[in-house]
């Protein structure tokens, strides 16, 4: 079992509409509660059976004293700290020390930064509700790599890429990644995730992009093939050819996330997501924690999140996902059971 922590340094500057976390604003956590946090994660890696990790979220730059504990970060002894490195960039530009910001990361060994593209200018800035916000994640690129970072670009598929091509594939030529990612957005059950269905790509934009996937560092076969198991209509021919809704539920997972929110509550689940409070983390007791945590399942795929008699039939779920544009893309089979689970209005067990 993986299991791994989401700790809120301080909210973000966007409000992406396909936001798996609800990011958003949001206000930092005070830094000695963070340097608390970072130690009693570390104590609570110790004392589980697993080798465990965490994250910082959602836009460590917000933090006015993010250096401080990116060296708590990279000093623990029990638990890693894994470093994902996106950025909006907003926060990054507005930080007058941003030099020695990014500094702190390089000088604690984490020198992979990222951002995400979700077209050109226009359609990035109305998806993730904030004007400048395509123009700030371009600049901080530059400026990261300018520092000696490694960049990584994210480009986050939707039904405006194959008339924004053209801006996105000179974008990558200004910037030239290290590495380049190509994804569809998930669907979770979060509450805002309706608001991005507008927004989602089809089978058919995806093959539009078959001249460029290559040239954005993608194997197109493989991009077109997972793409093609993501959509109501496949997910439908599985669930009638004999694939058990019930089944599918019942796999065992093997990744298990909490999150620990400003206020130092320790949730199990996503942040947004989350399925049960274990308490305070500054107060629980350790090894009852760890033990809980050991025992529960694993969640990557929201399947913790439904309870099992509240799930439909067979017939009536195929039936929903039959109602839905049939090529639309959801980023893997998973999340098009959870889109035919929204459909039919299925509640789930996560905590308001």
């Amino acid at each position: 079992m993986d299991i791994n922590f989401d700790l809120i340094i301080s909210g973000c500057n966007t409000r992406c509409r396909h936001c798996y976390v609800n990011g958003g604003p949001g206000r930092s956590i005070p830094l000695p509660d963070a340097l608390r946090c970072i130690a009693r994660l570390d104590e609570l890696g110790a004392a589980l059976p697993v080798p465990a990790s965490f994250t910082m979220d959602n836009e460590p730059f917000n933090h006015p004293d993010i250096a401080a504990i990116i060296r708590a970060a990279a000093s623990v002894k029990h638990i890693a700290h894994f470093h994902h490195g996106m950025t909006t960039g907003i926060a990054l530009l507005r930080r007058p020390d941003k030099e020695a910001a990014v500094r702190a990361y390089l000088d604690c060994g984490y020198k992979d930064f990222g951002i995400t593209l979700h077209g050109n200018p226009e359609h990035h800035d109305e998806i993730v509700r904030r004007e400048g916000a395509c123009e700030a994640s371009v600049k901080a690129a530059e400026f990261l790599k300018s520092c000696g970072a490694e960049l990584s670009v994210s480009l986050m598929m939707n039904r405006f890429f194959p008339e924004d091509a053209g801006w996105i594939s000179r974008t990558l030529d200004q910037l030239r990644p290290d590495f380049i990612f190509f994804a569809v957005p998930n669907y979770t059950p979060h509450a805002s995730m309706p608001e991005y269905e507008p927004y989602r790509a089809s089978l058919a934009d995806l093959q539009a992009l078959s001249g460029r996937l290559e040239l954005w560092g993608q194997k197109t076969s493989e991009c077109l093939c997972n793409a093609e198991k993501s959509t109501p209509a496949a997910m439908a021919e599985q669930l009638e050819q004999g694939l058990s809704l019930q089944d599918l539920f019942a796999q065992k997972q093997e990744e298990l996330y909490l999150s620990v929110h400003q206020n130092r509550l320790l949730y199990m689940g996503n942040t947004g997501a989350e399925t049960a409070c274990l308490g305070d983390l500054d107060t629980i007791d350790i090894a009852a924690a760890a033990g809980k945590i050991s025992r529960a399942p694993g969640n990557r795929d929201y399947g913790a999140f439904y309870a099992p008699d509240l799930l439909p039939g067979q017939e009536e779920l195929i039936c929903a996902l039959k109602r839905l544009p049939p090529d639309t893309l959801y980023g893997d089979p998973a999340s098009v059971i959870c889109r035919g689970l929204a459909e039919l209005r299925i509640p789930t067990r996560i905590l308001a």
